[in-house]
């Protein structure tokens, strides 16, 4: 995928995200909070989803070539519905706004390369997983779009894993696993050596496996080889 087509996913998720926010229940818990200090409901998640938005797009706008990242404090977003939904929706033009540029174009990063191409797929990504997340509250989750969860586990296991090793909160792999998309044809590996094991799902299963929204003995993936030794390589945090 180029850059104008994770902005056309993120658009696309954006809108479902938004659908969430003005149908649900704005207090109903989120499931997944791994990436939060403390239980957050859909409201937080909201504000949470238009705070990332700014920030994505300083990472590009603001960014003058040194080692720190922009200002992340974040404004305070609305607390009313109606508000709070034109608020995330003038968080979205923004970032679309700014990440419409060449995906080469220099910018803030945690992970190499620090370019705006990064965070054109990773702002796609993030968004469709929260999407999810949202939906979940609203009980009508939607499946996962195949390329872009493709895309997705392509971005786990080549910098945020080896991010997360790098930053001493997961154990290098000593051993390596497959991973297929049955639906898309993709397969990645990660890890040392030839594969022990080999997991096979959807693109979009496989990412929320990853992500820790799924079991990795949920039904929907199937398992070959030696499966203990692949769970002790995935057993860390492999995302932030």
């Amino acid at each position: 995928m180029d850059g104008a087509s994770y902005l056309r996913c993120f658009r696309r998720e954006m809108d479902a995200f938004r659908k969430c926010v003005a149908e649900g229940d704005l207090g109903a818990a989120i499931a997944y909070r791994e990436e939060f200090a403390e239980p957050v409901d859909l409201a937080g998640l909201a504000r949470a989803v238009g705070h990332s938005n700014l920030f994505t797009a300083a990472c590009v706008t603001e960014w003058t070539g040194g080692d720190t990242p922009p200002d992340g404090a974040p404004p305070l977003a609305p607390q009313d519905r109606g508000e709070l939904l034109r608020w995330l929706e003038g968080t979205a033009e923004l970032l679309v706004m700014s990440l419409d540029v060449d995906p080469a174009t220099p910018a803030w990063g945690h992970f190499t390369p620090p370019n705006a191409g990064y965070w054109q797929r990773s702002i796609a990504v993030e968004t469709m997983l929260h999407r999810w997340d949202a939906q979940q509250t609203v009980d009508a989750p939607a499946p996962l779009d195949p390329v872009l969860a493709a895309a997705g586990v392509a971005e786990v296991l080549d910098v945020l894993a080896p991010k997360m090793v790098g930053v001493g909160k997961a154990w290098p792999p000593d051993a390596c696993v497959k991973f297929t998309a049955a639906d898309t044809g993709d397969w990645w590996i990660y890890g040392p050596g030839d594969p022990v094991a080999e997991v096979t799902g959807d693109a979009g299963d496989l990412l929320l496996m990853l992500w820790g929204r799924l079991a990795k003995d949920d039904p929907s993936l199937e398992w070959d080889g030696d499966r203990s030794t692949a769970l002790s390589v995935l057993k860390g945090p492999l995302t932030y």
